[in-house]
């Protein structure tokens, strides 16, 4: 079979070498993944079959500012000879995607710039644009139009096979070869405006000036920043003034914010420009808005924009302290978890997360805010459920009908775009939930949802803080917990700008000694800080085995005194349970030893000289059957780094503690 199938190897290496970013799909002639079919198509079989083809297969945005390396590719092509290719659109290209017999014959009669370089596709044609460093187009999708396909977007590679059947071809006019990207011509703004018009977007009556694109293709909003000529003024006019008018500014205001910024521009765009600018977005807003109106002057233009209140306002306003969880977490607040690798921190705030769900108390502090909690996961997601688990079959509670909702991969909080794709996903929750809004958002962790920007840079971090504050916690007045790791220089402070600690209202650190779990506050901003927290790892066997019969565990915490921990033996039942094959170990070496020492006795000899040889133990557990060479070493190797087991070569004991665990059993 493997013989037929086509090798994209080759047209993969050709794409890179041409300068194009590309990054693998899924194949047609494979089965799509479980975590693609049940994931992404909500277990439907038939939608993942077609759709995986053109899926990739890990995240790829990393790739939209610089093309994988050679070793990157090599190892794709060696893991995936016979699969599909994406190139990254906005990086060298950007293409025109004509997804239908009548679009296709729109471009072709030269309604746009014409292209020597384009490729057959199952439905119609991608035409092939060098990207224009002064007119930057976004990736823009429209179901049966003309799409574009730019920043933040990808297409299929020729070479690749859709999931019909129908295989990807090149179609170049005259010499043109894919090598010769820097001969292709570029997109023009009179090209969007013909191309939106095919869409059903209005282009008549166009005002001179009017750029003729969509506030749609800017989802990133310039930040305000003073540009020189040539740095694209006219976009970032157009991306600020899309977003202002979706905040309901009026066109008055939007009018001095961007003469504001404009003066200080090198040069500054002229007023006709930045005007017709203003114009043009505004009539593209209200065609995208049907039914909505734009305000020419503030509602409430004679109140001044910076005002002060009477003290008096404030404290009749007083009110105590709204908490999530008493005397731990706030609502409507900003908190912080961090911690070094694997100290806990992560059970701690899936613990918090399922007692806010539930309306269990969280080790004896009650919630009093119960309700859905949204969890932001970058990483360990079959970790996670398996704690998860753990939790409900520790408490007895069953999460079935909880109202805790999983992210399916990390978000890049830096973001604009993606930000606002987490905040309109909990949204659509929360409307098909009748309304009921989060209680806890946890975002874990930040490093993994920060996205590609530097969390050591005040700006970015403030970036992230903002997005944060406007898009999750200000919007339902919520608690959003951050989970992070330690700073490199100190264990004591979490990792990056301190901004962030600015930003926070409370603030623990995790600490782990041994198997002891420590919750220290660092920060309290309205409240007094809580005495710390002490826990231990506790173990919970889960409701299955491994395929071969093993029992499964995870761990939940458990809060403890240290003064009784002795009494409530939690630290020796962590250390004490065992495995099948583990306890049939211990107990073979007991009998082998048993016999030695009786042997011993007939001889008149010392019973305490009985040495039993590693080599024999495993003979003798390989002759009963339990255990073979596959999990022979692995399960030794656990029974001695749990001190259950002591070597001494040639000779195996069975350790005080390995004892112990035997009698408890």
């Amino acid at each position: 079979m493997e013989a037929n199938l086509p090798d994209t190897t080759t047209e993969a290496w050709k794409l890179n070498e041409a300068g194009l970013s590309i990054v693998p799909l899924g194949s047609p002639f494979e089965e799509p993944p479980t975590w693609f079919v049940e994931g992404r198509c909500s277990g439907d079989v038939e939608k993942a079959k077609m759709e995986w083809p053109k899926a990739p297969r890990f995240r790829w945005k990393q790739y939209q500012e610089e093309a994988p390396d050679d070793s990157a590719i090599e190892n794709w092509t060696n893991l995936y000879p016979h699969t599909n290719w994406a190139i990254i659109t906005g990086y060298g290209v950007v293409v025109v995607d004509a997804d239908s017999a009548e679009a296709v014959q729109f471009i072709e009669e030269g309604a746009i710039t014409r292209t020597p370089l384009r490729a057959k596709t199952s439905k119609g044609m991608h035409f092939y644009y060098q990207v224009n460093p002064d007119y930057p187009i976004h990736n823009s999708v429209r179901k049966n139009k003309i799409d574009l396909r730019g920043i933040g977007g990808y297409v299929v590679a020729p070479g690749s096979t859709h999931a019909d059947g129908t295989l990807y071809q090149w179609e170049t006019v005259g010499y043109m070869d894919i090598s010769d990207l820097h001969d292709l011509p570029m997109l023009t703004p009179d090209d969007i405006a013909t191309i939106n018009g095919f869409n059903g977007q209005s282009v008549e009556d166009k005002p001179e000036g009017d750029l003729g694109f969509s506030t749609d293709q800017y989802p990133l909003p310039h930040d305000g920043s003073n540009l020189a000529e040539g740095q694209g003024r006219n976009n970032a006019a157009a991306s600020m003034a899309g977003q202002l008018l979706r905040q309901n500014h009026s066109l008055r205001e939007v009018k001095t914010i961007l003469d504001q910024w404009n003066q200080s521009n090198n040069p500054p765009l002229s007023d006709a420009e930045l005007n017709t600018t203003i114009a043009s977005i505004a009539r593209t807003h209200s065609n995208n808005n049907p039914g909505s109106s734009i305000l020419v002057e503030p509602l409430h233009s004679s109140k001044p924009e910076f005002a002060f209140s009477h003290v008096k306002e404030l404290v009749k306003g007083v009110k105590p302290i709204n908490w999530l969880i008493k005397g731990f977490l706030e609502m409507d607040s900003l908190s912080l978890m961090f911690g070094e690798p694997a100290c806990g921190k992560s059970f701690t705030a899936i613990d918090l997360a399922c007692c806010v769900a539930t309306g269990k108390d969280w080790h004896g502090k009650p919630v009093k805010r119960q309700g859905p909690v949204f969890y932001i996961a970058g990483e360990g997601f079959n970790g996670l459920s398996r704690r998860l688990m753990a939790w409900q079959v520790s408490h007895g509670y069953n999460l079935r009908n909880a109202p805790i909702y999983i992210s399916q991969c990390a978000a890049s909080l830096t973001d604009l775009g993606n930000a606002r794709l987490v905040s309109a996903s909990i949204e659509e929750i929360v409307e098909e939930t009748g309304g009921v809004i989060p209680s806890m958002i946890v975002i874990d962790t930040l490093a993994r949802n920060f996205g590609p920007a530097d969390e050591n840079a005040t700006k970015e971090m403030n970036t992230f803080i903002n997005h944060i504050d406007q898009l999750l916690r200000a919007r339902y007045q919520c608690n959003v917990l951050i989970v992070h790791h330690t700073g490199v220089g100190s264990k004591d402070r979490a990792r990056g700008n301190s901004a962030l600690k600015g930003a926070l209202d409370a603030e623990y650190a995790v600490v782990k000694s041994d198997d002891e779990i420590t919750i220290t506050a660092k920060k309290m901003k309205d409240a007094d800080e809580p005495d710390p927290i002490k826990f231990l790892f506790h173990p919970v066997r889960l409701p299955f085995v491994d395929e071969e019969g093993e029992p499964q565990y995870s761990c939940i915490l458990k809060e403890y005194d240290p003064t009784e921990l002795q009494s409530l033996k939690i630290k020796k039942g962590l250390e004490t349970v065992l495995g099948d094959r583990q306890r049939k170990i211990l107990d073979t070496l007991n009998r082998l030893i048993g016999s030695a020492q009786e042997n011993l006795r007939k001889d008149g000899r010392d019973p305490s000289l009985a040495k039993i040889e590693l080599r024999n133990l495993k003979d003798d557990c390989y002759e009963q059957g339990f255990i073979g060479s596959k999990h022979w070493r692995r399960t030794i190797n656990a029974l001695v780094e749990r001190e259950l087991l002591t070597l001494e070569e040639p000779f195996v004991f069975v350790s005080e503690k390995g004892q112990q665990a035997l009698n408890d059993e």
